[in-house]
């Protein structure tokens, strides 16, 4: 969606999603003037597969995500907010870490982002009923069959080289992404040098904190574009 700002908001999904979860926060952005990109990544319907045809979690997305800045510099954009849904999330962490691009960001808005993929695998074990090993060793096998550290991609433990300021969002219902590691994040944010908004919505499973109160979510995304873009 073309805007007359020179400040773009770029959209990046979660895993296996498309690109309308997050054109929820569309209305806000085009009352901003600001252009709005969604963009897909590797293995999405309609765009390339990785070389294994595997996703990896964010730990090779990130080039898409820095390809599509790229276009969006080339295209008029001074600066960029980037806004990440669960997967996307992960994906942004990772594009601020490596990406030479980084700098161009002004702000990140992240809903329910797993960084922490050992946590959720302990987390969805437990879920089932299955023991915490049971989530320990199917994070094992993920690493050896896509070849990654999933520790590399712990916004804690590794956190970005570029920290821009974070709208963090999550529903303390989630039954798929544990809502104590955004609240985690947020307590960290002091110590790692990052400001940290972070906002708890009650009820709502994964992502859906626009669906528990589009009001605030909405208000709360005004606010931080008009801090930040």
């Amino acid at each position: 969606m073309p805007g007359d700002v020179s400040t773009w908001f770029i959209g990046v999904h979660g895993q296996n999603g498309r690109r309308n979860a997050v054109q929820k926060v569309l209305p806000v952005v085009h009352e901003r003037g600001m252009p709005f990109l969604a963009i897909t990544y590797r293995n999405d319907e309609g765009a390339p597969a990785s070389p294994d045809g595997l996703i990896h979690m964010g730990d090779t997305e990130w080039r898409d995500l820095e390809a599509a800045v790229r276009a969006a510099r080339n295209g008029g954009a001074r600066r960029v907010v980037l806004y990440g849904v669960s997967l996307g999330g992960v994906v942004i962490g990772q594009f601020l870490a490596r990406s030479p691009l980084a700098e161009s960001v002004t702000g990140v808005i992240m809903d329910a982002p797993p960084y922490d993929m050992e946590r959720v695998s302990e987390y969805n074990a437990a879920r089932f009923g299955m023991p915490a090993f049971a989530g320990w060793l199917s994070s094992r096998v993920v690493e050896w069959r896509i070849g990654i550290d999933q520790d590399r991609l712990h916004l804690i433990h590794h956190p970005p080289k570029v920290r821009p300021p974070l709208l963090l969002l999550h529903t303390d219902a989630d039954a798929e992404v544990p809502v104590a590691s955004s609240r985690e994040l947020a307590a960290a944010g002091p110590r790692l040098d990052w400001s940290i908004r972070y906002e708890e919505f009650q009820g709502g499973g994964h992502t859906e904190a626009w669906n528990v109160d589009r009001q605030r979510y909405d208000r709360l995304v005004r606010a931080f574009l008009t801090e930040h873009a």
